[in-house]
């Protein structure tokens, strides 16, 4: 049996849709819809009933707790087993998009060139995408930010993910005509949310580790910013506020690793201003696969990515 197949097909029965499982799965909806008719074809029986809202056929009810226990087995297999079944050449990494802007390019040429045989798939996708293909797929290793891990993987904070304001310094000339200079000064040591509360902001979606920081913000200082625009990539969202659109909440650690020079340049327009650190403001954290084996590469290269962020920290804090 193709665990593939088993996969897809729990993933769509859970999600109703064939186009959402898809995006989860980081599959088109044509090669899915294929699985889902070759499993159906090796079964001789219909699993779906392809309507809206999508179903399930009796046989697909009857098999979809058949096939959550042979995944089940298979992971039983796999966490004491000294092989696994999916390729021991290949390892899957799910990643939040802009940590992995961040972390990859400082991490992955020196991992891959100690391992040259190895092939590592990467996913970059929101925390809510990631923490879905964690369930339906198994990823060996996720950096980001889960809710609610499967008891699979195992759990490991890596640094806290601390968050600045990003003002144009357009809007700070007209938050303060005349005493721009006077408030960056006051500012430079922490702001509060408030006195930028009726500047223009830009939005970003709720299930995203930027849209989720924003809420925690707005729970805290219990504001409601005049948001003009919503985009759900961070980076592009602060080229915006670069280009002077509104204000925006950005993690200093995407700050932090961008080239100096590069800092420089963008500091001619904006203005950053540390936000204290709030308890349940997401960290970033580790997940990955329980091995029975001990060090895997999955947790090799875990190791590269937290000895990168400890050092930042390091540096940060001196």
């Amino acid at each position: 049996m193709d665990f593939s197949l088993i996969n897809s097909f729990i993933a769509v029965a859970e999600e109703g849709s064939f186009s959402t499982a898809a995006k989860h799965l980081f599959l088109s909806q044509q090669s899915l819809s294929k699985q889902i008719a070759k499993l159906e074809s090796e079964l001789g029986t219909e699993l779906l009933i392809r309507s809206r809202p999508l179903r399930l056929t009796q046989d697909g009810k009857l098999f979809l707790q058949t096939a959550k226990e042979m995944l089940k087995l298979k992971q039983e297999f796999e966490e004491n087993s000294g092989k696994s079944v999916r390729g021991e050449n290949t390892i899957h990494v799910g990643i939040e998009h802009t940590l992995a802007r961040a972390i990859l390019p400082r991490v992955l040429p020196d991992y891959m060139s100690r391992h040259p045989e190895v092939y590592v798939r990467i996913s970059e996708e929101s925390p809510e995408e990631l923490e879905k293909a964690v369930s339906h797929e198994g990823i060996d290793l996720v950096i980001g930010s889960i809710s609610s891990p499967p008891g699979s993987y195992r759990e490991r904070t890596l640094c806290r993910r601390e968050q600045l304001l990003v003002v144009p310094k357009a809007l700070m000339r007209a938050l303060g005509p005349g005493e721009s200079e006077a408030l960056r000064d006051s500012f430079s040591q922490g702001v509060d949310l408030r006195l930028f509360e009726k500047l223009p902001f830009i939005k970003q979606p709720r299930n995203s580790s930027g849209g989720r920081s924003l809420l925690h913000y707005m729970k805290y200082y219990d504001v409601s910013p005049a948001f003009v625009c919503e985009l759900t990539n961070v980076e592009n969202a602060f080229q915006l506020a670069v280009s002077g659109v509104g204000a925006l909440i950005y993690a200093k650690l995407f700050w932090d690793m961008i080239e100096p020079r590069l800092q420089a340049d963008y500091l001619e327009s904006i203005d950053l201003f540390p936000l204290p650190y709030l308890p349940d403001t997401d960290n970033v954290c580790a997940y990955v696969r329980r091995d029975s084996d001990g060090r895997s590469r999955s947790d090799e290269l875990l190791e590269d990515i937290a000895a990168l962020l400890r050092n930042y920290e390091e540096g940060a804090a001196g």
